[in-house]
């Protein structure tokens, strides 16, 4: 699910920053020394996962009823909502691009509280409610922390936290359905 996620992710901003493709790349890397001295000339947008976790505040308790596509209806458990943050930076040969470009992202993102379903890629298109996009705040003090660890110069970025509803079952190729079903009694 997590793949489907990032290419949501990357449908979503090439289409509303916009990020066309022939000009901007669209990264998913930990934003490291070895990684930004890889990178091409081309302006790159990198989204680091670097945390999940289970959003308890949004949590639903109870069943609710599901209905197949056949009609047949069965109950299920609520289906888990998880923060995702990702590190949002822009990378460029220039600050100001950088600047411009992490800006031109910024906006999209509040702009747009969740991402629309025609951005929705693969099977992660049929999942409801609609992902979520925040950008966390905080009081700055984890980030030189964050960038140490990663072993990388200290630059600006976005902290975004997407909540997505995952269904783990969307994974699992189902067989086909039972039609009969055959009870041998064997009475000795």
């Amino acid at each position: 699910m997590l793949h489907l996620l990032d290419e949501t992710l990357e449908a979503f901003l090439r289409a509303e920053v916009p990020l066309p493709a022939r000009d901007v790349d669209v990264a998913f890397a930990a934003p490291d020394a070895e990684w930004s001295a890889s990178l091409s000339s081309r302006p790159t947008v990198d989204l680091y996962l670097w945390d999940i976790r289970p959003n308890l505040a949004e949590r639903d308790f109870g069943e609710v009823i599901v209905e197949e596509a056949d009609g047949r209806r069965f109950r299920r458990d609520p289906l888990p909502r998880v923060d995702c943050r990702y590190l949002v930076t822009a990378w460029t040969s220039e600050v100001r691009d950088e600047h411009s470009l992490l800006g031109d992202v910024l906006s999209a993102l509040l702009l747009h509280p969740v991402i629309g379903s025609e951005h929705l890629q693969g099977a992660f298109a049929a999942v409801r409610p609609l992902p979520g996009l925040r950008l966390r705040s905080g009081d700055g003090s984890e980030n030189s922390d964050f960038w140490s660890a990663l072993g990388g110069q200290l630059k600006p970025g976005l902290d975004l936290v997407v909540t997505v509803t995952m269904d783990a079952a969307l994974r699992v190729t189902a067989g086909p359905p039972t039609e009969t079903v055959t009870v041998d009694a064997n009475l000795r």
